[in-house]
């Protein structure tokens, strides 16, 4: 009985362990960043519209590396889904393939495209003081999120550029980790998506070069 309640009293203390610091949190991220060169994984992502009250879910594979110029390369591979597609950044380009029909676009983010590399860098290959110029940090407590403890890191954007399409971004980290297992992105709108990883792999070995998606044979640019 005595062995029962010990180990009854040390799940409890589990269950309710303290948020992690946030200075903490942002030191490991400020020495994590030194090295960091690219990541894989799988995502979920949950896309929430609230004009028409409509969620999606999707599933895909992400691959993201960050240049010496600072500039962000990545792919979202959503070809496994039934509005299937691949997104693909690289500068101020976002381009769009679609393989069911064998078309692609191109669109020009122009002035936004440090805006967009805020978003698809946070948490993967920023410093924490890359963030703390950027956002207001303040802790949202612990979540266990996947089976993991988790710290949730709450961020609002200080730029007014970056507040007319994001009010907000929650990141949970788990304990001792460097990158989010979960982040929620908030638009003034009422719109928000949720993006989940796993399977999270940092500087895989097979991420050389430049990253970039190249198009298959016989693939036409929408609208031509």
């Amino acid at each position: 009985m005595k062995f029962s309640s010990l180990v009854l009293c040390a799940l409890i203390a589990a269950a309710h362990l303290p948020a992690e610091n946030v200075d903490a949190i942002l030191a490991r991220m400020d020495e994590a960043a030194v090295g960091f060169k690219s990541m894989a994984a799988d995502v979920k992502m949950t896309t929430f519209t609230k004009v028409i009250s409509d969620e999606t879910v999707e599933a895909g594979k992400l691959e993201m590396q960050r240049q010496k110029d600072k500039n962000t390369r990545a792919v979202i591979d959503f070809s496994g889904q039934s509005d299937a597609r691949v997104i693909a950044f690289s500068g101020n380009t976002v381009r769009i393939y679609y393989p069911k029909l064998k078309l692609y676009q191109d669109y020009d983010v122009g002035k936004s495209s440090d805006v967009l590399n805020q978003f698809l860098l946070l948490g993967f290959g920023s410093s924490g003081k890359e963030l703390m110029a950027s956002y207001d940090i303040t802790s949202g407590g612990t979540e266990n999120i996947s089976g993991q403890e988790t710290t949730k890191l709450v961020l609002v954007p200080k730029a007014p550029k970056v507040k007319e399409k994001l009010s907000k971004v929650e990141m949970w980290i788990s304990h001792g980790a460097t990158y989010p297992l979960q982040q929620q992105f908030f638009e003034p709108s009422g719109n928000y998506r949720i993006v989940s990883y796993s399977g999270i792999k940092l500087n895989p070995s097979y991420i050389k070069g430049n990253l970039e998606f190249k198009l298959p044979a016989g693939t036409k640019k929408q609208g031509s």
